[in-house]
């Protein structure tokens, strides 16, 4: 038999495919009316983006990609690079933009610790960033893709 099994070469193992099931979006900054709270980004300061994201199987990468309302300038896919493949079904990422809208970093990580902050000053609307995320199993093989449909609100906070 094991000479059967080393005539064969290597074995390759094919991962199942991985479903995202949801996507939700906070940031450190968010606007309010009425009691209601309202998550935006700051075009004007830096800004963290925390994703909180379900999905069922091996996921081991994860594109966000940010698309501007009304402008290409500074659309922008940020990926997370390959990982070891997770099983847990549901993490936070983390992105961060600096002023200007240019994203900086993207990070997995475990519950972030920092709070929201109200923006005080009136806040001017410059726009809707859409965001659309695809994850991939240990293959590369893409999942299902999810898009915000509401997008995230961009304002000059001053």
């Amino acid at each position: 038999m094991a000479g059967l099994l080393a005539g064969c070469g290597s074995v390759t193992v094919a991962y199942e495919p991985v479903t995202l099931n949801s996507v939700q979006f906070t940031s450190n900054w968010f606007v309010e009316s009425n009691g209601n709270r309202q998550y935006i980004i700051c075009n004007d300061r830096e800004t963290t983006v925390f994703m909180d994201v379900r999905w069922t199987g091996p996921l081991a990468r994860l594109d966000a990609r940010f698309e501007g309302q009304n402008t290409t300038a500074n659309n922008t896919t940020r990926t997370t690079g390959y990982f070891a493949p997770d099983y847990s079904g549901a993490r936070q990422f983390t992105y961060t933009f600096g002023a200007g809208m240019a994203p900086q970093s993207l990070t997995k990580g475990q519950n972030a610790a920092l709070s929201a902050q109200a923006i005080v000053v009136n806040p001017v609307n410059r726009g809707t960033t859409f965001l659309t995320v695809t994850g991939y199993n240990p293959d590369g093989v893409p999942s299902n893709t999810i898009q915000l449909p509401q997008g995230i609100p961009v304002y000059t906070c001053g």
